[in-house]
């Protein structure tokens, strides 16, 4: 590809800086009150969230950290207790035992299985 010099009747470019056009009514005013605005929002949302919404145990499973800390249960025991609450919370207490025993065979599974769970079940017996 040939690149061809500009010819003598085009503008030259070197001349004073072309100076943009101003945008009326731009003091920055509604900006600041707009942000303004926004954090007062913010501000209402998270003190009315702190009064509707409480923070809940974890799934439950509180108890069952104290006893593993404590000593009264083992890593393992805690497992199990952990399953049990989940197929509870999730099956429901008239789940056929068929279904039951096949989650939980897959829960166990999984948490072997699973690089990052297995690591997080070996590191509650070094607790």
């Amino acid at each position: 590809m040939k690149i061809s010099r500009p010819s003598p009747q085009s503008p030259k470019l070197t001349g004073a800086a072309v100076k943009a056009p101003a945008i009326a009514g731009s003091s920055g005013k509604s900006f600041a009150t707009s942000l303004e605005k926004a954090g007062a929002m913010k501000t209402k949302a998270q003190t009315g969230l702190g009064k509707v919404a409480s923070p809940r145990k974890v799934a439950g499973v509180s108890d069952l950290g104290a006893d593993l800390k404590a000593g009264k249960i083992s890593p393992q025991a805690a497992i199990d207790k952990v399953v049990d609450r989940v197929l509870a919370q999730q099956l429901g207490a008239n789940a056929p035992a068929a279904v039951r025993e096949k989650l939980a065979t897959a829960l166990r599974e999984s948490l072997a299985d699973d690089p990052l769970l297995a690591a997080k079940v070996r590191a509650l017996g070094r607790d």
